[in-house]
């Protein structure tokens, strides 16, 4: 979305902002040598403005396809991004398969769409471009002609002549100017109204309540999506420090439920509710509310800095979060210890290793409430009752997706939330 949004103000940037730019500069350079010709002849300055006009006119015929062919553009280069996003998030998986091939394919067919809409794009404005060159060479031969006319008539002397000719070409030079940057303009018009309306769909929220959360509740909410499936909720009440393990069968909405939560996702009806300890409904600190989801995210340099996320005053920490998340043995079999480096092309860490450093980094940022997908989905059952057990034995308010727990593990919840088959 950032790469998009950054993309379609470019487009505006030079094609809005420093078109208008010129405008301004043209037309005030354009008033003056108008008002110039008035001083040689009434009939040239009367001819200069209705020339002005008629080539100002000339945009309108060249708006509506330029319009239509900027927005293929954007609406191509959205296609990209969106392609680069969904493709290059399962290298791995290509890289499993040996389906590079594939990816190639794709890619070739979405930069050839993209390319292909700048070039039309860049034909049209040439038109328009051309359409108001000869405009302006008309004009400016017009104007010369008027004052040869005048002069054989004996009405000005042969130094105007001259004088008309530079003050037109100035006159029309500036129109050409003009013209040019209202094409470009109105090329970009409907990009510039989806922006505006874009802002206008982003809802006011109140200003941050730092308070701390004390309870999450959801009414009436309910989710759709494109393909025509929603998902209904159950309306659910979680107080500060419960413990609670959220179950269900695929499908049913656990992991949309947090995105809910954590405003990922807007939802078709209803809403989540957030209360302070008096009970008064507040707009949260989403900084308070830590969430470890399914495929979390590592980065390529060393474990300790996925632990900390670069945040060196939280290394004193690292010692209980590495212990508490049954991680000390496999960090005691590396030779470089806290500091070896994640290495992502070769893979070099398990997957249950890969989410006990998550679990850390969760555990030594102190959030207040703990939303955790499927966290221990990779670690053998005795390491997960550990981390567990450390999970739930803190003053947080915890809610875990988890299946196939044993029964020693679901007793470490306070209660259990379960989510059946509720999509129409």
């Amino acid at each position: 979305m950032e790469n998009e949004l950054n993309s379609n103000l470019q487009v505006l940037t030079k094609n809005y902002a420093d078109q208008s730019l010129s405008i301004i500069q043209s037309g005030f350079l354009l008033v003056t040598s108008i008002s110039s010709l008035l001083l040689m002849n009434w009939m040239l300055t009367l001819l200069a403005i209705i020339l002005s006009v008629i080539t100002l006119y000339i945009p309108r015929f060249t708006r509506q396809k330029a319009s239509n062919a900027t927005q293929k553009v954007v609406n191509r280069n959205s296609k990209y991004l969106l392609a680069i996003e969904e493709w290059f998030n399962g290298l791995e998986e290509l890289r499993k398969y040996t389906a590079f091939n594939k990816l190639d394919l794709v890619m070739q067919k979405v930069s050839q769409n993209l390319e292909t809409s700048f070039v039309k794009r860049k034909k049209v404005i040439s038109v328009a471009d051309f359409l108001n060159g000869c405009a302006n060479s008309f004009s400016q031969i017009a104007i010369t002609l008027l004052a040869a006319i005048l002069f054989f008539n004996h009405q000005v002397t042969f130094g105007v002549i001259i004088a008309a000719g530079n003050f037109s070409s100035m006159i029309l030079n500036c129109l050409l100017t003009i013209t040019t940057s209202l094409t470009r303009i109105q090329s970009v018009q409907g990009l510039n109204k989806q922006i505006i309306e874009s802002q206008k769909l982003v809802p006011f929220h109140k200003e941050i309540n730092t308070d701390e959360i004390c309870s999450i509740s959801t009414h009436n909410l309910s989710i759709s999506f494109k393909n025509g499936e929603t998902i209904y909720f159950p309306d659910i009440h979680i107080k500060k420090g419960e413990k609670v393990l959220l179950s269900g069968d695929s499908g049913t909405g656990k992991s949309t439920l947090f995105k809910l939560i954590l405003n990922k996702l807007q939802p078709t009806n209803g809403q989540v509710i957030f209360e302070d300890k008096y009970g008064k409904e507040i707009s949260p600190d989403y900084a308070q509310i830590g969430y470890i989801p399914q495929d979390g995210k590592l980065f390529p340099t060393s474990i300790i800095n996925n632990i900390i996320m670069f945040n060196n005053k939280l290394k004193k920490l690292s010692k209980n979060a590495v212990e508490n998340n049954d991680l000390s043995k496999d960090i005691a079999s590396m030779p470089n210890g806290l500091e070896t480096e994640i290495d992502l092309d070769t893979n070099n860490f398990s997957g249950g290793q890969k989410q006990k450093i998550i679990l850390a980094r969760n555990e030594i940022h102190n959030f207040s409430i703990i939303l955790a997908d499927e966290a221990t989905s990779a670690i053998d059952s005795k390491s997960s009752y550990r981390i567990l057990k450390n999970l739930v034995s803190s003053n947080k308010t915890v809610i875990v997706i988890a299946h196939n727990l044993t029964p020693a593990m679901e007793k470490l919840f306070s209660r259990k939330i379960s989510l059946g088959s509720n999509k129409r």
